[in-house]
């Protein structure tokens, strides 16, 4: 079974509050990495660490990484490339808005469908408090699917970060309607991530010799008139 590192920034109210600030967490991160290297030379007098030892053991594992912003996936890709690592990049959801500089860190991206829910801004007194940002944001954060299509970056689709699961498909559908392809979205829930995990020669496809996991629908997986009629799993039907 493959295995994957993970790694996150937070955001802090200052640079006083390391490392949980977002320059401590940066400056914690690349002085791990520093350190692992470090120790690889086995230097005279460390001693045995298990911590640093079992970073350098797994580092040939997918290293993913969570972002809350589309300036976190940078600074992640900028501290990869530091040290030789490609991140898989878990997107913040506005990256539509940096779409030139995301495509240029040549990262495998997933993508959440958490879409902001719409602001109450019927009374005048609670609109004020609300942005042209965050307005802005929540126009657009279902688009992010399709301008990852749009500049032909590799995505997968997770339901992390949801509420509610049932949400799940009624949100993917509403990425669908504002560009993105029914194809590429198929593609992000099954191909995609089976080739990220190394695994495309098991599942990820209907193809003779891989396992057997897949549905019978009534109509096109992601229409809403669709039913299940099947669901197979490892060659097991359930009806």
């Amino acid at each position: 079974e493959k295995a994957a590192a993970n790694y996150s920034f937070n955001k802090g109210s200052s640079t006083q509050d390391y490392p949980t600030s977002l320059m401590g967490c940066v400056a914690l991160l690349r002085q791990n990495f520093l350190d692992a290297q470090w120790y690889k030379t086995k230097p005279a007098g460390e001693g045995t660490n298990l911590s640093l030892q079992a970073f350098n053991d797994n580092q040939q594992l997918l290293q993913i990484f969570e972002s809350n912003d589309k300036w976190s996936d940078l600074r992640a890709d900028k501290i990869g490339d530091e040290f030789g690592v490609q991140f898989i990049i878990k997107a913040a959801g506005n990256e539509y808005q940096r779409m030139k500089e995301i495509k240029a860190t040549n990262a495998s991206f997933i993508l959440p469908l958490n879409f902001p829910q719409a602001m109450d801004v019927e009374d005048p007194s609670d609109a004020r408090f609300v942005s042209l940002a965050d307005l802005k944001n929540w126009e657009m954060a279902a688009t992010n699917p399709a301008a990852f299509e749009k500049e032909n970056i590799n995505f997968t689709i997770t339901a992390n970060g949801l509420k509610e699961m049932t949400s799940f498909i009624s949100n993917l559908r509403k990425a669908i309607q504002l560009g993105l392809s029914e194809q590429k979205a198929l593609d992000a829930l099954t191909k995609t991530p089976a080739i990220l995990l190394g695994m495309y020669d098991k599942v990820g496809s209907l193809e003779a010799g891989k396992i057997a996991n897949f549905l019978i629908v009534s109509a096109p997986i992601f229409s809403e008139k669709s039913v299940i009629y099947q669901n197979w799993i490892q060659g097991n039907k359930y009806t």
